[in-house]
């Protein structure tokens, strides 16, 4: 899904799902995820794997089902 007619769009890549605008993980701190420190901030602006389209959906999913953030994380961790 993409919401065209946000500011910061495309933040990351064409054809990114952002059924997700914001990290539920946020944040993080797994490098694995393109994320890193920046200015004593954790910076997202190279990790893409929340807007791909499979990843959105089983997070949205699970969040919609009423698991956890850790149990969400634990299952996302497993992609990376």
């Amino acid at each position: 899904m993409q919401r065209l007619n946000c500011e910061k769009f495309p933040c990351h890549f064409s054809e990114q799902d952002c059924s997700l605008c914001f990290c539920p993980f946020y944040p993080c701190r797994e490098k694995r995820t393109g994320g890193r420190e920046k200015d004593d901030t954790w910076c997202c602006e190279n990790c893409i794997i929340i807007h791909q389209p499979e990843v959105a959906a089983m997070v949205l999913d699970s969040l919609m089902n009423g698991e956890e953030i850790k149990s969400v994380w634990k299952k996302l961790e497993a992609r990376l």
